[in-house]
């Protein structure tokens, strides 16, 4: 999923991990279950909650799974 021209509501299906290019410097904010970030090149795993937040830290494909049941982020351009 390209996040560049995207600033809106998206559902995570659980078994659906979604893929994202373009995201870097892009906020990625729980608003409903929990989720896990992972960033190609980057060994940290981020698991975030309904209310948390995660700003893509690398110019590489960042992948968002839903953890425990369907999940919902919004993702749009970071504060500068």
């Amino acid at each position: 999923m390209d996040l560049s021209q995207i600033a809106a509501s998206i559902p995570v299906h659980s078994g659906q991990p979604l893929r994202l290019h373009k995201g870097f410097g892009k906020r990625i904010a729980v608003l409903e279950g929990n989720v896990w970030v992972t960033q190609d090149g980057d060994p940290r795993d981020v698991v975030l909650r309904a209310g948390e937040d995660f700003v893509v830290e690398r110019p590489a494909a960042t992948v968002v799974s839903a953890l425990g049941g369907a999940a919902r982020i919004m993702s749009g351009l970071a504060p500068a």
